[in-house]
């Protein structure tokens, strides 16, 4: 068994914009929120305004999207990250870039004759147009978009191709909960001469504590009496290359300082890439809160060890 402590907390209420950092949260099946439920991770998303050629307005992230087989065309941006949230007296604001402030109001407060069909990634159905935020976010980043919320008829499930699971699922890209290790993260800014900064890899829970990469040798973990499941390790892309707080590409690459520190890539069983990953998916078994400072015990290594690339280390 292993034993890792939370450093941090923090959750991102619109896909690919900037988190609120939070002492506590309720973990659910679904994904971390705050103790009243009334700010969920993930329960906005930016997608195009014009329809895609099966019927679905398109999700963006910070980076393009160029799929043909999962009719996929979005020009992403790293300026969503310049979309920045605020809890005040218990009510969801918006900045851009601290500038130009907007009250989320709150599901209760949506039309059901705003459901328009969305995608995100492999998921179409429908979701709730919040026209205040649209007008809003369409704005800032000058282009015409749309903003929803993954409430009302939304329906969507986590990945099964890993583990086989109920969990529901908002925005985020596939699994309720993103953990990293800190020292890892440590490790791959430090391989590029750069001051660590954990948020390029977008997590809900930081932890620290841990080994290098041991974090990847187990199937499962516990806190506070409830178990999550990690389905599989988590690949990194290009987006950890953008500043977070600046809104644009930076000159610091994080998956370089992987590869520089000598970290092996997965291969992936289900297609055989090789893939940079950085922390894993957690599938929650149960709700609790969970709190800064606590512990998470991981207890069982995974059946069958994850099967990696040989090292490489760049120059």
């Amino acid at each position: 068994m292993l034993e890792a402590t939370i450093r941090d907390l923090q959750i991102q209420p619109i896909k690919g914009g900037s988190p609120i950092k939070l002492d506590q949260a309720l973990m659910t099946k679904a994904g971390l929120e705050t103790i009243d439920g009334f700010i969920k991770d993930h329960s906005l998303l930016v997608v195009t305004e014009e329809l895609g050629k099966e019927g679905f307005h398109n999700f963006l992230t910070q980076r393009t999207q160029i799929n043909p087989s999962r009719n996929l065309y979005v020009p992403g941006t790293p300026k969503l990250s310049l979309i920045r949230p605020e809890i005040r007296n218990s009510h969801l604001l918006f900045t851009f870039s601290g500038l130009d402030e907007i009250e989320d109001l709150g599901d209760e407060n949506d039309s059901p004759e705003d459901v328009i069909p969305v995608q995100v990634w492999e998921y179409r159905g429908n979701a709730i147009e919040v026209p205040i935020l649209s007008e809003w976010v369409s704005d800032h980043l000058n282009r015409r978009l749309k903003v929803a919320r993954t409430s009302g008829p939304w329906n969507r499930m986590a990945r099964q191709n890993f583990k086989i699971n109920d969990n529901p699922l908002r925005a985020q890209d596939g699994y309720p909960v993103h953990p990293v290790s800190f020292e890892d993260a440590q490790e791959a800014f430090k391989a590029i001469g750069a001051d660590t900064d954990p948020n390029r890899f977008r997590y809900q829970v930081l932890l620290e504590g841990l080994p290098i990469r041991s974090i990847h040798d187990y199937s499962d973990a516990e806190v506070n009496g409830v178990t999550v499941y990690q389905a599989k390790p988590c690949d990194r892309c290009e987006v950890t290359g953008n500043d977070q707080e600046k809104g644009e590409i930076s000159k610091y690459k994080p998956l370089a300082g992987l590869a520089k520190s000598g970290a092996p890539r997965w291969i992936r069983p289900d297609n055989n890439m090789k893939k940079a990953i950085m922390g894993e998916n957690w599938l929650p078994g149960g709700e609790t809160i969970i709190h800064k400072g606590d512990v998470v015990l991981f207890k069982h290594k995974r059946d069958v060890p994850l099967t990696f690339a040989d090292v490489q280390r760049s120059a």
